[in-house]
């Protein structure tokens, strides 16, 4: 071999180098003799006193944009002080023994004056030589547990006193707090602090040293920068500290989260939250933090686009705050063309910061419960109350459909207990009306929002006719905004009220009375009448975007959705000039059957969307007349479709 026949030839250099890697190799061997041999047992120990926690880390929530990107939700950085309670150990070893003498002090005194005392002897002085000066009483297990318990809280209490101390601010933490922490999440830091301001910050960096155990920490936490005036519509988060659900399984515990309560918060809780990170603890036999590993990033949640448009949203938040600071009521703007909602306020309203840290028992009890505002209840969405005067919009096209001709005149009679006013009586019963009395035709009843007229003509309608075109409109019908704070409203079927309604019922319809909805409805109806019988779903979300431009996800596109149409029955429609019959909702055209050469000749109308087919030939149909008694019917003869309202 050549390296052995260069060492025997007497190469200096290559023995030295010989003589060092040999060296080496002996260090490695001993190095590793130790650590196998010597050191054995101590890491076998180790391994038995530790274990691993499995933690989930919360991702940043995505933002919350308006429908020109200004910021409705975003996340903003929060400093808070956080207590390491495995690094104030030797301090609970000194307060345990502290604690532990005197209790036994005190239990020696206690015997000692339970005991009876005697005159000492000469064999008494002889024994107390041999007997132990050390006490003679130790405590029970439970009485080192209480102990244990006792000093660590008396350790963690002078530790938040010094903090409060150094920065000024009023601290304490109550024992219940504490031993909830120490019994749930001994791995897990102790919050003390939140929110620190910008002052109580600068305190604390220039003084940490003297505060073992006490870290500075920064995470992200929701913030709206509008407050009140989008709170309805957002929502707000509540504090979830616990690991549960299914998402939570194979985690050892959570770190602290948010999750939305109501709103879109709520609505859209699982794209906004994003995906939780992975980290791995190592803990002792006493569950404290040893080292810690991520193990999988967190990945941050999609951004959240609406079709609110800012600046109307805080216009007619104003609009309504000019009433008065208690003023309740609701503004909803929709756009008719395809359903998007551009401005949804309620008021009052409330703050959703305020959930962030925490609503005081004086806060919920004096302004969110309070029983006549009420700011928790979305007015929009939520509350149900009685139309008026707007619907008589269906009232009217309920009696065009059935009719009515718009050029007809209707005398409207005066009131006799109030001059200049006009009235309609059911029976002995006068209901009053706002307009002055004389004659009138559609356009000027509609203008003049005549009572009377609608009265009048809605009675002759009948009670089913009204009833069935507010339901083309899906009034008492959930509209389905992801808010989570809606309400159906009250708005029967025929068949519900048939015995119930008598004519007075039917009269109190025709003028929005005895039903009950909600300012979304009526913006969704009063928009279908604009745009020509199109009924859409109010579309409050446009899409969801990826929080940054690398990452591999696709936005998701909400489009305009069409709910229905309230049809023209015999009227014409304005584009194609065909009579427009309406489909009953949910039902499937058969393949074959009585029905299927009436479903294949009909053609689709270009204005309100539905089937239309030949007009029928005129013919005399009867009608019930809510006027009448049970049983009787009235007829009237089919009148020639009408083109046009007025």
């Amino acid at each position: 071999m050549l390296v052995v026949d260069q060492l025997r030839r007497g190469d200096h250099r290559l023995r030295w180098l010989a003589l060092a890697v040999c060296a080496g190799l002996g260090v490695l061997l001993a190095g590793l003799w130790y650590l196998q041999v010597v050191q054995s047992e101590y890491y076998r120990e180790r391994m038995r006193n530790q274990t691993f926690r499995t933690v989930r880390v919360p991702a940043v929530r995505g933002k919350i944009l308006d429908r020109h990107g200004q910021v409705l939700a975003d996340n903003r950085p929060s400093y808070q002080l956080n207590l390491y309670i495995e690094e104030l150990r030797p301090q609970f070893v000194a307060e345990y023994w502290r604690l532990r003498a005197i209790l036994v002090a005190e239990r020696l005194a206690q015997r000692a004056a339970a005991s009876p005392t005697r005159p000492a002897g000469v064999w008494d002085g002889l024994l107390d030589r041999f007997r132990s000066r050390g006490p003679t009483i130790r405590p029970g297990r439970d009485d080192i547990q209480q102990l244990n318990t006792q000093a660590r809280y008396h350790v963690v209490s002078n530790t938040v006193a010094r903090i409060a101390a150094l920065l000024g601010t009023p601290l304490e933490i109550q024992p219940k707090d504490y031993l909830r922490h120490h019994f749930q999440w001994p791995y897990r830091p102790l919050p003390i602090l939140e929110n620190l301001t910008p002052q109580q910050v600068a305190r604390f960096l220039e003084q940490a040293p003297v505060l073992p155990g006490v870290d500075l920490e920064v995470q992200p936490i929701r913030h709206y920068p509008h407050g009140p005036q989008v709170a309805h519509v957002l929502g707000y988060l509540t504090r979830d500290d616990l690991a549960r659900g299914d998402e939570e399984e194979g985690f050892s515990y959570s770190l602290p989260s948010y999750q939305g309560a109501v709103g879109l918060e709520a609505g859209y809780d699982q794209a906004l939250v994003g995906r939780p990170g992975i980290e791995s603890i190592v803990v002792n036999s006493l569950s404290y933090r040893e080292s810690e590993t991520i193990w999988t990033p967190a990945e941050a949640g999609m951004n959240l686009t609406l079709t609110l448009d800012l600046e109307l949203q805080l216009a007619a938040g104003r609009a309504l705050q000019s009433a008065g600071p208690d003023t309740r009521g609701a503004v909803v703007v929709l756009d008719a063309t395809n359903g998007d909602v551009l401005a949804l306020v309620s008021a009052p309203a409330y703050d959703p910061n305020a959930f962030l840290q925490g609503i005081s028992q004086a806060d919920w009890t004096n302004y969110l419960n309070h029983p006549t505002l009420r700011p928790m209840l979305n007015r929009a969405t939520q509350g149900a109350y009685p139309p008026g005067s707007i619907f008589k919009m269906v009232t009217g096209l309920a009696c065009l459909e059935a009719g009515l001709d718009p050029a007809a005149t209707y005398e409207v009679q005066p009131n006799p207990r109030l001059p200049g006013r006009g009235a309609y009586f059911v029976g002995r019963r006068l209901i009053r009306d706002t307009a002055p009395p004389g004659e009138y035709n559609f356009r000027r009843a509609l203008l003049r929002s005549s009572n009377a007229y609608f009265i009048h003509h809605g009675l002759q309608t009948g009670r089913d006719a009204l009833l069935e075109m507010g339901k083309r409109f899906f009034l008492g019908e959930r509209i389905g905004l992801p808010l989570r704070q809606e309400a159906r409203g009250f708005f029967p079927y025929p068949r519900e009220v048939r015995w119930q309604w008598t004519e007075g019922n039917v009269a109190n319809v025709c003028i929005g009375q005895e039903i009950t909805v909600t300012p979304l409805q009526m913006a969704v109806l009063t928009a279908a009448v604009a745009n020509g019988g199109r009924v859409y779903w109010p579309r409050l979300v446009l899409r969801l975007d990826p929080p940054e431009p690398g990452v591999q996800a696709l936005p998701v596109v909400f489009e305009p959705r069409v709910r229905g149409s309230w049809g023209c029955g015999r009227r014409t429609s304005r584009s194609c000039g065909k009579p427009c019959w309406p489909t009953p909702r949910n039902r499937k055209a058969p393949a074959t059957g009585r029905f299927a050469s009436a479903i294949a000749s009909r053609r689709r109308c270009v204005t309100c969307g539905w089937a239309a087919r030949p007009a029928r030939p005129k013919s005399s149909r009867t009608v019930r007349s809510s006027s009448t008694s049970r049983g009787s019917r009235r007829s009237h003869p089919t009148r020639t479709p009408v083109t046009s309202w007025w």
